[in-house]
């Protein structure tokens, strides 16, 4: 335990005390997001190493593109255009007379093709902290080896109110209204340009939060934090800049086939969690495949330049 930020949990019990002892400090509903080692950063998809590359120096000069996940000293990078692939998605899915049956805007597309495997700037975040749990747990290769015992597990855990605040959003409604946003920003008409526009410019990212479209969005209590341009994860921020929002929970590995096993008698597994495997799934991956030929172009562009 570190500052009253960091726990670790070896059963269930300890799991949820630990909730509560959180949930007893801060005044607002909190969300979760568990990540299956302690190697990843709080990633969108859209900033993955396979479609995300660090283009110039950090005196801007351009450079043979390499992997990156995150800018650390101002250097530019590329990625695919999220709204692009979108496109790809819709037309995907009315093709095959897939869509849900509300009328959605762009940014509620967005969080729709997020669930379907289509790489996004939004970073998924839970309302349930058991759905939490399982992604922390889902995925880790049983039995547990000597290479990686000594890794772990972890489930975050933010207030997305204290967080939007943090970040000093002001946020534009359609009609020009203006407000400080303390509170997960909602993902309506009156909203969609505004983040539409936010996700071009150099800003922190922000909580959201979007009607629940579909079975996987309903199941998974699905938010988002919505990133920008700035794509430095949160959990690079200073240890008193994260204080101020955020909590972690360490599983050790050693515990994961103990924990796997609650969350089955609790039926969290990926076919309660994800439902079936649908067309939705295979447009997703097709909007995937068109944005890894959109950053291709860039990168052979790129190239090209340097070389002449």
């Amino acid at each position: 335990m570190n500052n009253n930020r960091d726990y670790t949990v070896t059963t269930i019990e300890e799991y949820v005390d630990v909730l509560k002892t959180i949930q007893s400090i801060e005044q607002n509903p909190l969300w979760y997001r568990g990540q299956m080692t302690s190697f990843w950063h709080l990633n969108p998809t859209l900033f993955k190493d396979n479609l995300c590359y660090e283009t110039t120096d950090h005196y801007g000069t351009l450079i043979i593109p390499k992997s990156r996940t995150h800018r650390e000293c101002g250097q530019e990078v590329s990625f695919p255009n999220q709204f692009t692939m979108l496109k790809v998605f819709k037309d995907e899915v009315i093709k095959n007379n897939l869509e849900p049956a509300c009328k959605m805007n762009d940014m509620e597309w967005l969080c729709f093709a997020q669930h379907y495997g289509m790489p996004t700037s939004l970073l998924d975040w839970t309302e349930d902290p058991m759905v939490g749990l399982f992604f922390a747990i889902n995925g880790i290769q049983l039995p547990i080896n000597e290479s990686n015992i000594d890794d772990e597990a972890r489930v975050y855990i933010i207030n997305p109110y204290v967080y939007n605040g943090y970040c000093n959003c002001i946020v534009k409604s359609n009609n020009g209204e203006s407000k400080r946003l303390t509170e997960p920003l909602p993902v309506c008409d009156s909203t969609n340009k505004f983040l539409i526009d936010y996700s071009r410019n150099d800003y922190l990212p922000i909580c959201i939060k979007s009607k629940k479209l579909g079975y996987r969005m309903c199941r998974q209590s699905g938010n988002f934090m919505f990133y920008s341009s700035q794509i430095k994860p949160i959990d690079t921020y200073s240890s008193t800049e994260i204080n101020k929002f955020m909590y972690t929970i360490h599983i050790p590995y050693s515990e994961v086939s103990y924990f796997s096993s609650c969350l089955n008698v609790l039926n969290l597994n990926n076919s309660s969690i994800y439902g079936e495997t649908t067309e939705l799934d295979i447009a997703g991956n097709t909007a995937k495949e068109s944005g890894e030929r959109q950053i291709y172009k860039i990168l052979e562009t790129i190239k090209a330049s340097i070389n002449s």
